[in-house]
């Protein structure tokens, strides 16, 4: 009886942003930024796959493999052209393929290619120019929903630790690791409940049940913790200070896959990804059975 609150509550809180986000609208106070917290800054060094401790989970961490349509990474999420982009740095050229995500657009405009592009089918190609914003910029999707950029997923082991790695350049953001019972479809927005709804309407869908109420878009993670990555407008490769031990609760135990969440939103503007990795690593018997009221650890740092 205890398992569906839990999970409701813990989606809840891992999303908070863009729930309340959403619901907030453009004239409300500025989004939080990532705080940060346990964070440090040193040098880049040679990024993720020269730290990662062992084989990368992650199927093509390092975006350089195309899908089968080549328009965006294999095994990750699709792009829109418009926040998302499977982009180069011309800056740093020899990094190869790398992801790009504007947050510095206005929703209604991306709500709008996303439902021509994702349900009406119109071409990548057509993807429409950024309209220019103004102002405190609370309507833009860095000021609402985030610019969430989703890995496939990875199996994982019962009992067993992970740490994650990945290069960041522009303002702190967060990295999801998130975990579930079992492995989905990846679809653009597949866990963004907004994203959803309007994809729902423009298909004619039904928006509530026979009785009236709301037919809700559920989260389907059981599982979730986070670290802050960028903050500076050089490259660095960041991970957190602690293993994860997804299964180590009782609420999370029938966790079989990760996946990852790359989540830029405040302040609007231009956020820069590559080499995310996911190794296993030895369990740290300090965290593997952390006390029953205790956060997941959100501490994090930068490796040279």
């Amino acid at each position: 009886m205890m398992r569906i609150p839990v999970i409701v509550l813990s989606a809840v809180a891992a999303a908070g942003l863009l729930l309340s986000s959403y619901a907030r609208g453009a004239g409300a106070r500025p989004p939080r930024k990532p705080t940060g917290s346990g964070s440090e800054a040193v040098e880049r060094g040679e990024g993720a796959r020269g730290h990662a401790p062992g084989k990368n989970l992650l199927p093509n961490g390092d975006f350089e493999k195309p899908s089968r349509d080549r328009t965006h990474p294999a095994r990750w999420q699709q792009v829109d052209n418009l926040v998302f982009f499977w982009s180069r740095d011309a800056a740093a050229p020899e990094r190869g393929r790398v992801m790009r995500i504007d947050t510095d657009v206005y929703q209604r405009q991306a709500y709008q290619w996303w439902v021509d592009l994702f349900v009406r089918g119109k071409p990548l190609a057509q993807a429409p120019s950024k309209e220019a914003t103004s102002g405190p910029k609370y309507d833009t999707i860095g000021g609402l929903d985030g610019g969430f950029y989703w890995s496939d997923f990875i199996e994982i082991k019962k009992d067993a630790a992970y740490k994650a790695y990945v290069d960041a350049k522009g303002p702190k953001s967060y990295v999801f690791i998130r975990g579930y019972e079992k492995k989905l479809p990846v679809s653009f927005g597949d866990e963004a409940p907004a994203v959803q709804e309007q994809f729902r309407r423009a298909r004619g869908e039904r928006l509530t049940d026979a009785n009236g109420r709301p037919i809700k878009y559920r989260l389907r993670y059981i599982y979730t913790t986070k670290f802050t990555a960028g903050g500076t407008g050089e490259w660095k490769t960041y991970t957190h200070t602690k293993p994860r031990h997804p299964t180590s609760r009782e609420i999370t135990e029938n966790v079989r896959y990760l996946r990852v969440c790359l989540y830029p939103y405040w302040p609007a503007g231009e956020y820069w990804y590559d080499n995310v990795v996911i190794v296993e690593v030895p369990p740290d018997p300090g965290q593997a059975k952390p006390p029953a009221g205790e956060a997941d650890i959100e501490e994090g740092k930068v490796v040279r």
